[in-house]
This record gives structure tokens, sequence and C-alpha cells, in this order.
């Protein structure tokens, strides 16, 4: 491996590095990952559940990849979600025609890195795993990771690593390697509160799922039939708001503070891997240092995890990022197409910062002016349209990127006007010059641009593909499906990103 070198390096194998690895294999770039841990994503001692909520946006998403039915069958929907765990839930059942993924998916993590796992594998991604990498070293037209590899203990073995790339992207979680090594700034604040967090077999059965918040504190529990048969839990109490992450946390803790909260001794056995969460707030400073290294997922933002946001956050951004990467690389697009994926994509992790640190509040209330507050938002979230702003925030379908990419702009296009440019493709159903009927999400598989073009608007002119290679034509009679009225905005052609995003529109 020391002498080869690739078009991208990505450090991490979780979710987010697994699933930009394959955004950029699908464009036919060579990619390898490298990842610290030698187990399988299912392995004795790894919890099971970790980061386990997909929200509208991102199933959105895994239905254009056509990997939607696979995670589907590994889940448990939900119509409603929460914000802050107030009692009003909020309602994602009203985005009604706008989306077909109108709920919550909760999948567990270890199942989400198998079917991106075993997706990659079939594309031709690299995957090697035992590496710590310790350094990343950036040149003017590529950047080595040096690492080191270990054992299945975590020890170090000892033999050298190092691997090139045309650009390294760190998706190493929020102590990132490659954040550090690069140079990047992590500014923020640190926490005010902690709470603990595991998995465990119940002795006595819970509700599912299991939302109590009282004066006594907090409890949040799921059971999502995993192998184990352990419940995933959090629990916060006041007594222990202020003790430090680095504290272990002891079954007897855990089970005495859930007694505490919710007045049942529930006999936990069998734990894993417990340990302390807190609303520490940090967002990297900048998403590309050195021209070369790039920073997504976990390894660019920290906040308390609130509604499950985190993991939805990194995959949108490896949605975001793969596409341009290959764009530069392949030749089609300016290096400074690569700015644009801070520029779109750093002011949602910052939203994303900001709205989980007010969350925190309403987690862990303990005063009377903060139980007030908790009273006025339930009632807030009672009027439809405070809901419906709430839910589009936290499922991500309110995300647009309206300012147009001017230096990938095809010539003869231009860009779309204001009330639809940037909005998120919505999938309906097309009648095709053909006769045949197909949803859009069939022709977005290939992660290429897909360039709508409307039959009756043509004028006889011959089928012109905007980017040679990297183009999904489509002839379309009429809309047959969905809301029309995102496409018919007066162009005969409409060019959507390959992640999914309008782009530009030919009239």
């Amino acid at each position: 491996m020391e002498n080869q070198s690739f078009d991208v390096v990505v450090v991490g194998r979780g979710p987010v590095g697994l699933f930009l690895a394959c955004e950029l294999r699908l464009a036919g770039l060579s990619v390898l990952v490298v990842e610290r841990r030698t187990s399988a994503p299912h392995a004795e001692g790894v919890a099971e559940t970790r980061a386990f909520v997909m929200h509208s946006r991102t199933l959105e998403i895994f239905a254009f990849r056509g990997l939607l039915d696979k995670f589907i069958q590994e889940g448990v929907k939900s119509d409603w979600w929460h914000y802050g765990v107030l009692d009003t839930r909020l309602d994602y059942s009203v985005f009604g025609d706008e989306t077909k993924q109108n709920y919550v998916l909760l999948v567990p993590q270890y199942r989400t890195e198998e079917i991106l796992l075993r997706y990659a594998e079939e594309l031709g991604v690299v995957v090697v795993t035992g590496i710590r990498i310790e350094s990343v070293e950036p040149f003017p037209e590529s950047a080595m990771v040096h690492g080191v590899s270990v054992s299945s203990d975590g020890s170090t073995g000892g033999t050298p690593f190092k691997a090139r790339g045309k650009f390294v992207v760190g998706a190493d979680g929020v102590r990132s390697t490659v954040r550090k090594s690069a140079g990047i700034a992590f500014p923020g604040s640190p926490a005010t509160h902690t709470g603990m967090t595991g998995e465990a077999t119940l002795g006595v059965p819970m509700p599912n799922p299991y939302i109590v918040h009282n004066s006594s504190g907090l409890i949040i529990g799921a059971q999502l039939m995993i192998p184990s048969g352990r419940a995933r839990l959090g629990v916060f109490t006041p007594s222990r708001a202020h003790v430090s992450e680095s504290t272990p946390v002891t079954l007897e803790d855990f089970n005495q503070a859930l007694k505490e909260v919710a007045g049942i001794d529930y006999k936990l056995s069998n734990p894993c891997m417990l340990r302390r969460f807190h609303n520490e707030a940090r967002c990297a400073e900048v998403y590309r240092k050195h021209g070369r290294i790039f920073l997504v997922g976990d390894a660019a933002h920290q906040h308390l995890p609130a509604g499950g946001q985190g993991l939805n956050l990194g995959l949108q951004e490896a949605f975001n990022l793969g596409w341009k990467l290959a764009a530069v690389i392949r030749g089609y697009g300016p290096d400074s197409l690569l700015d644009t994926y801070e520029a779109e994509r750093r002011p949602i992790a910052l939203d994303v910062v900001e709205n989980t640190t007010a969350q925190s509040l309403l987690f862990f209330v303990s005063t009377r002016p903060e139980w007030a507050i908790r009273k006025a938002m339930n009632k807030m979230l009672q009027v439809p349209e405070a809901n419906r702003a709430l839910a589009e925030q936290i499922s991500c379908l309110g995300v647009s990127y309206p300012k147009p990419l001017d230096m990938i702009i095809p010539s003869g296009w231009e860009p779309l006007p204001e009330a639809v440019a940037g909005k998120r493709a919505l999938d309906v159903k097309f009648s095709l010059g053909n006769g045949e009927e197909k949803y859009l999400s069939e022709f977005t598989r290939t992660g290429k641009w897909v360039q709508i073009r409307f039959i009756e608007k043509l004028r006889g002119e011959p089928p012109t593909p905007a980017f040679d290679g990297m183009t999904e034509m489509v002839d379309v009679r009429d809309i047959l499906e969905g809301v029309a009225s995102l496409y018919r905005c007066g162009y005969r052609e409409i060019l959507i990103r390959p992640d999914c995003y309008l782009g530009f529109g030919r009239r």
C-alpha cells in the first residue's frame, strides 16, 4: 500500500466515510478508506445502536441512490420526532406529497455500516483496517497520510503505513487526527452539563420508545431489536449534571439514575459502552485546508446528540462533497467548485450546533425558570406553522443552496429563478417520451447530473448533454405525481445536480 496512490483517501470507515467513498466510486474515482478499528461493524464490545436516527432528507438521499429499501428492512418508522424532548412532538406527516419520506427511520448504526460497507465493496472501494493515521502531509498536487498498524486490542503494532491521494478527507470523528494534523481550529464552547448513555439488557419491561422527563431528570430509551437484545438508554439527573466526561460510568450508578427518574428498578445487566454525553459545541473554522485536505461529519462539528442530527448532517456533507471532488478530478469542474462545499455546508453545521445548544436548555432543566421555558415551548409547538418550521429544520427538508454555482454552469444554461434556485429535487413521477412512467429516483442512482427535457417545449433540437459522460438525459411528457410546480418554471430543460438539488435551466 505504501507506494500506491488514489484519487481520494478517506480516513474513517464510519457511515459518513463509507458513503463518501461510495459517491466517489460512482463517479469512477479510485478511493481508499483507512480505518483504525480492526473489527467488523457488528463486534462484541461495540454498541450496536450508536447513531441510529435517520431523518427525511437523508432517507430521500438513500432513495435517490437506490439504497432506501435496504435501510427500511432494518429500521422502525415514526411519523413524529421530538425537539428538546418536549411533550408536543414534531409532526412529520404534514409534509404530505412533498416527500414520500415523511417520517423518521430508526436503524442501528452497525447495520448502517454493514449496508454501506457492502455497497462500497460492490463499487470497488479499497478498505484497509487496523491502521491508525497519525498525520497528513500536504503537497501542491496531493496529500500523504502517515500511520502505523494497530492490533485487535488497539495497541500499536509498529508497522509504518502511508498512502497518497490527490485529496484526503477526514471522516475520523470528533477527535479527528486529520483536523488536528492540518491545523484546523475547532472553536466553540465547553460543556455545561453531562448525562449518561449506553446499552444494557433490561431486567424489567420498558415501553418502547420511552421518554420520561420530570423534576428528577430525563430518560430516553429505545429498543431496536438488535442481536444482543440490549436497549439503548440515555439518562440525565441534576445531581450528576456536572460530573466530568472522563469519569467512568458504572452500571450501578446508571441503574440508580434510571430509578431516581422513573421510580422503577430496571435491573440492568450486560452493559456495553457506558459513557457520558455532554453539550460541548464546536465547529471547524474551515472545511478545507492546504487545498488538498477536507473534513466531513463529526470531524467538522461537535454538539449535543439532540434529535439524532449528527449522522444526518455528516451524510449530507458527504453527498455534497463527493460529486464536487469528482468534477474537479475528472476535469469538468474548476478547483473553485471545491470552495462551495464549505460555503454551502458549514452554515448548516453552525445551525445544527446552534439548535442543539438551544435544545440542551430543554434537556437539562432543573430550575423553575427553565421549566417555564419548556412549558412555553410546548405551547408554541402546538401552533402548526411553528411545528412545521422546526420539523423542516430537524428533518433537513428545509435545506437549499440558492447561490448558483457560476463556476460550473454549462454553456447555454442559466441560474434558475430565485423561487426555485437550489431547492431540493422532489421525487416526482414522470410520463416519459417513450410512454413509460418512472420516478426521478430511477435516474439518479448513478450519481450523474440529471437533465430533464420537457418535450412540448423543445423545438426539434437534438439532445445535448450538459456534461459529457456525466449526464442522464430524461425526455418528459408530463409530471403525473408529486409537486409539479417545482419543475414548471418556464424552462424547456432543467438540470439537477448530482446531489439532487436543482441546478440550472435552459430556455
